[in-house]
This record gives C-alpha cells, sequence and structure tokens, in this order.
C-alpha cells in the first residue's frame, strides 16, 4: 500500500490515500473536526494557507489516522518541505543583499563621476556675463482667486484618505492561534492566551484565520465583528 501511493509532497501523500479509499474531502472534515479549506490547503502544500507549524503537525496526523496512512511519514514529509522552504527564503535573502550592494556601489560611483563632470566645466558657467543696456520690462504676477470646487473636492480627498484607515483590535479570551494577512502582505502568526490583545492598523483589509472560533473577540474602528463557529472549530474571515 505505501508504494501505490508514494507521493514527493506531504500533501499528495495524504490525498493519495484519500482517493485510494474513496473518500470525499468532506468525511474526512466531519471525521478530524478539521475545516475542509484547511485540508485542502494540506493537500495542496499551501504553507501561506495553513495555521503555525506545531497546529499543522497535528492536523496531518489527524488526517493520516482517518484515511489510514503512516502519521510519521506524512508529518516528516511536511517538515522536510518546511525547512527547505525556509532554506530558499535565506538564500533569496542573500542573493538580494548582493544585489543591494552591487546597486549602491554602482550608485555611489555615478554620483561621484557627476561631481567630477560638474567640477570640469564649472568655470563655464562662473564666467561674468557682460552688462545688458536692454532693461526687461517688469512682469506682474498674477494672481488667481481659489476655485471653491477644487478646493471642496481637494477637501473630500483628504476626509476619505482619513476614513480608510482601518483599526483592527484583537482581544482573547480562550487560548487559540490566529494568523493575519493585512493588505495583502506577508502572513503573520501569534499564540494567544487569555486577556493577551492585538492592535493592527491596514487601509483595504484582513485575512483572518483563527485556530478557536469562540477565543477571540474583534473590533474594527471599535465596532464589533461577528464570529460564527463553535469552540475550537477554525474558521476564516476577511473583514471588511
Amino acid at each position: 500500500m505505501e508504494s501505490e501511493t508514494n507521493q514527493d509532497s506531504f500533501g499528495g501523500y495524504l490525498k493519495g490515500y484519500r482517493m485510494k479509499r474513496e473518500l470525499a474531502i468532506q468525511a474526512v472534515a466531519e471525521k478530524t473536526k478539521i475545516a475542509v479549506h484547511c485540508l485542502m490547503a494540506i493537500e495542496d502544500n499551501a504553507h501561506d494557507r495553513l495555521p503555525p507549524p506545531a497546529y499543522v503537525k497535528s492536523f496531518i496526523q489527524a488526517y493520516a489516522d482517518a484515511v489510514g496512512a503512516n502519521a510519521d511519514v506524512a508529518v516528516g514529509r511536511y517538515l522536510s518541505d518546511l525547512e527547505q522552504r525556509e532554506h530558499a527564503k535565506h538564500r533569496n535573502l542573500r542573493r538580494r543583499g548582493k544585489l543591494g550592494v552591487v546597486r549602491r556601489i554602482m550608485m555611489t560611483a555615478g554620483v561621484i563621476f557627476s561631481i567630477l563632470i560638474l567640477l570640469r566645466y564649472t568655470n563655464l558657467f562662473m564666467a561674468p556675463m557682460p552688462p545688458s543696456n536692454n532693461t526687461a520690462p517688469e512682469r506682474k504676477t498674477l494672481y488667481e482667486p481659489s476655485n471653491p470646487g477644487v478646493e471642496a473636492t481637494r477637501n473630500r480627498g483628504a476626509a476619505a484618505e482619513a476614513r480608510e484607515k482601518l483599526k483592527l483590535q484583537v482581544i482573547a479570551v480562550e487560548k487559540t492561534w490566529l494568523k493575519v494577512i493585512v493588505d495583502g502582505q506577508n502572513a503573520r502568526s501569534y499564540d494567544l492566551k487569555p486577556e493577551d490583545r492585538l492592535e493592527l492598523e491596514g487601509t483595504h483589509n484582513f485575512n483572518l484565520m483563527i485556530g478557536n472560533a469562540t477565543g477571540l473577540r474583534i473590533f474594527l474602528n471599535e465596532r464589533p465583528v461577528k464570529i460564527f463557529g463553535s469552540s475550537g472549530q477554525v474558521v476564516s474571515l476577511k473583514i471588511p
């Protein structure tokens, strides 16, 4: 059986066992009490859609038990894939650092070259100009009155920008984990215990994955946000 369902990735390995037993993913969700979107993220090897690794390992073990796969093999493949992703991230950071050094050197060389050119031709610009007998006519500066319509439009635009600022307040009432994506940027993960608080700011939206639906109280610009779900249930929210 192991050879028949052997896949390179942890997600493919588990999905192979599920398909072999002709189980719908909804049936696995009911058996493991894990949300369908989390199981799909596991099968897709989508680390960015999964909670912190400590929780993912328990999800993978429960999934493996439900479909008859080897939990140790599945978790081992997950950890190996996670390690490879971390190594790739570090390589990219080092590569970007080297490119940044090269760019700074080139910019410095360009500035020095520009200064040398400027010094070379300074005498041309400092040469005295012959006096002129022609006196230029005095120019009158005309000031246009402000346009009330334009000023009103600018004021409305400034007010709209002020309204776009979103403030999210998170208060933990039970132990849970939280994964947050602000304005489509990189995800941030938190392990929260009762009375822990978070304050986040954004412009467009917040994407949240909560490990315990009843574990948090959330307020957007001081207005409460409704969270649907039962204790221990993993839920996802997009605010607003």
